[in-house]
């Protein structure tokens, strides 16, 4: 069981990651967090924000057709 994480987008001020991992039980979800942190001058995350989500593979691959189309 691994989980991933990337950074979709950094800017001044500004971070955004996902973090996916499969969750153990229930069975057949993933675990999806978005996490959107705020960056001060000196580069630390000063304020961060998470949007978790539990989806299955179908829903992770409709997601990601849905963001490239």
């Amino acid at each position: 069981n691994t989980a991933k994480e990337v950074v979709i987008k950094e800017s001044e001020g500004f971070r955004l990651r996902m973090e996916k991992w499969e969750s153990i039980n229930p069975k057949g979800l993933y675990a999806l967090d978005l996490i959107q942190e705020s960056l001060a001058e000196n580069g630390e995350v000063w304020q961060t924000s998470t949007y978790s989500f539990n989806m299955t593979k179908e829903e992770l691959q409709a997601l990601a057709y849905g963001l490239t189309a």
